[in-house]
């Protein structure tokens, strides 16, 4: 079967709008934030965001990408089973959170964690009762209708998100900003196919299938959590709070461009790369590879000029509690040029059914973290610390491209 370019295209277009136009409202949002609030806030929050990730990973069992590859996701007992599942699992989460509260916020010698945490990480609930519309939306292609949603939802949260901040400068503005948001996804998400009703329900097939998907999804998930938050966490460990907050901004920086081609990966290439994975694999890639070289030459060119000018950016947007951001961003934005090679190639072969190569790469990348970022930090300082993150991916890399090749 051959690929249709155009609708690639069309889907391409259509995710780099949505990427593009909330990225710009989440950006303009912390720069404000940033106006309003100290360092040491942010700081908090990098804690509290990196646990909320790891409870998602460590139960992630992929009911979002069964659904788009499912051939049954538009039967209502398939979507149902689907939502039920989504919704027990954010309450589990929901209370493994609460029982991590104590512990890390003696951890961190940060007391106030032991409230901040369960408020906050209530968004887990939200998450698991909000609607599988979008992924419904995906599956079907609607890549117009589900850019509207997300900058819908996206430009509602941020102007709560600015609003409680304004008037509540504390840590719970950012706290109750971050469940506005929830509240406010989980709410228009049903908005989105309102045609599809609720209620619970587990057909014990539909659930096998959903499982016995997922497993290799969560066994991804779980050494991908740990290649991703081991920075978070082990520097939350070894640096000031201020100084916690500016890497944490100056990450988010840095991976947006990652964070675009993992998108696209995840929105355009994996579903394209399913519907067509009975097609010959040496046709697949003579069909792709033009494709991916204009899309690499495109993301080149952006590299290099954020490289080139996100010093000087960071200058002019942040004040001076945040320049020390100005140096680790060119690092960390050269090391997620590999990150995005990375995406490419797992959404490929995920799509093809062999999603334990991702799990392979990110063990190794992980294996890297653990011995290399103590070690540097010690030895070399901040800046050592910061390379090493950078370059982690080019392990992750190495098995991706060797499984595409095969």
């Amino acid at each position: 079967m051959k690929i249709s370019h155009s609708l690639l295209a069309k889907g391409a277009i259509w995710t780099i709008a949505s990427f593009g136009v909330g990225q710009l409202i989440r950006f303009s949002t912390n720069v404000v934030l940033t106006r309003l609030l100290a360092p040491e806030l942010f700081g908090i929050m990098v804690i509290v965001y990196t646990l909320r990730t790891c409870v998602e990973l460590i139960s992630d069992v992929g009911i979002g990408q069964s659904i788009i590859v499912n051939k049954n996701a538009d039967n209502p007992d398939f979507y149902k089973t689907a939502w039920t599942l989504q919704s027990i699992r954010g309450v589990f989460l929901w209370v493994v959170a609460c029982a991590a509260t104590v512990p890390m916020a003696n951890f961190y010698q940060v007391k106030t964690l032991s409230l901040i945490i369960p408020v906050a990480l209530l968004v887990l609930v939200l998450s698991g009762f909000t609607s599988i519309s979008p992924s419904l939306v995906q599956k079907r292609l609607q890549f117009a209708k589900l850019t509207a949603y997300e900058i819908v939802i996206t430009t509602i949260s941020a102007v709560g998100q600015v609003a409680l901040a304004y008037f509540i400068p504390t840590i719970w503005g950012l706290v109750f900003g971050l469940l506005f948001s929830g509240v406010t996804a989980m709410i228009g998400s049903y908005f989105l196919l309102p045609e599809i009703k609720y209620r619970f329900k587990i057909s014990r097939n539909y659930a096998w299938e959903i499982l016995h998907f997922g497993k290799w999804i969560f066994l991804s998930s779980i050494v991908y959590l740990l290649s991703i938050t081991f920075d978070r966490f082990y520097l939350a460990g070894v640096i000031p709070l201020a100084l916690l907050g500016v890497y944490g901004i100056a990450r988010s920086i840095s991976d947006l461009l990652s964070m675009l081609a993992l998108r696209l990966s995840n929105i355009v290439i994996f579903p394209f790369i399913a519907s067509h994975s009975e097609t010959p694999r040496a046709d697949l890639r003579t069909q792709l590879v033009s494709i991916r070289l204009k899309f690499l030459l495109i993301a080149a060119f952006g590299f290099s000029f954020s490289v080139a000018t996100v010093d000087l950016a960071i200058k002019l947007i942040f004040d001076q509690r945040y320049y020390a951001a100005a140096w680790m961003t060119p690092v960390l934005i050269t090391g997620a040029w590999i990150s995005i090679l990375c995406s490419l190639n797992e959404s490929t072969l995920l799509g093809l059914g062999t999603p334990r190569y991702g799990a392979i790469g990110n063990s190794l990348k992980f294996g890297w973290l653990l011995v290399a970022l103590p070690l540097s930090f010690r030895y070399f300082g901040p800046v050592a610390s910061i390379t090493v993150i950078a370059v982690s991916d080019t392990f992750r890399y190495q098995i991706g491209r060797a499984s595409c090749r095969e």
